[in-house]
């Protein structure tokens, strides 16, 4: 073996006392670091593997090194003992002592919700204000301003006429045909982008069957494929 070759490493046995735990072949530099640690104290136990002494790691000489020692009393100790400590008190402040000024943002969410609640809610209730709707309690009103709506009234002869509207505007020219307000409404569909809803605006005196008719030829194209939704207009009934 030539003089330059390193010395093969040392393996111990370590056994922690306290919790009655041996560890086997633990190299030299990891017991090292382990006193270093804490994680090994002076009363714990470690041999060379193979071997079947136990020694105290306090009583090894190679390893008093790293096991940390009480610096030796200095003699400015006591000056030091004597200097003036300064101490940072936390102050808290009693709730009344707290500031006044009050958080104006909720208050500004829940305002404009409101303001969006009763805006959708006036343009639902325009679109059946001008046709004696059947009055119902809980009935489901489209709240889409941007919707469609066919308003079917009674004429003098009590028959029906209709009409053809937008939202909350007021309706188009009436026309006694059921064919004429859908030939409205499909020239309508042609210009629009997208799907529509569609609300059907029926006078309450005129027969269901009026209606329905309405809503079966719009189950057909070409007005099924654009129209997503369709709605029987209702008032909500006194209490």
């Amino acid at each position: 073996m030539s003089d330059n070759a390193k010395p093969a490493p040392r393996f111990l046995d370590v056994w922690i006392v306290e919790s009655n735990t041996v560890y086997q072949e633990v190299p030299y530099t990891v017991v090292s670091d382990w006193i270093q640690q804490g994680r090994l104290l002076e009363d714990d136990m470690a041999r060379p593997s193979g071997t079947k002494e136990w020694l105290r790691l306090g009583g090894a000489r190679e390893f008093q090194a790293y096991f940390p020692r009480a610096e030796p009393t200095r003699p400015d100790d006591q000056a030091e003992a004597l200097e003036h400590v300064g101490l940072e008190l936390a102050y808290k402040k009693h709730p009344e002592e707290e500031d006044d000024d009050v958080d104006m943002i909720p208050l500004i969410d829940v305002s404009l919700v409101l303001l969006v609640f009763f805006m959708l809610t006036a343009s639902a209730a325009a679109m059946v204000g001008s046709v004696k709707t059947p009055e119902t309690e809980h009935g489901l009103m489209a709240d889409n301003p941007g919707a469609m709506r066919i308003d079917i009234t009674k004429d003098n002869d009590g028959n029906p006429s209709y009409a053809l509207g937008l939202g909350g505007e007021p309706p188009g020219p009436e026309v006694p045909t059921m064919g004429g307000v859908l030939s409205q409404l499909k020239a309508r569909l042609a210009k629009t982008e997208g799907t529509v809803e569609l609300v059907i605006n029926a006078d309450k005196e005129l027969p269901a069957k009026v209606a329905r008719d309405v809503l079966a030829a719009l189950r057909v194209e070409p007005f099924r494929s654009k129209i997503t939704i369709n709605y029987f207009g209702v008032s909500e009934s006194e209490p």
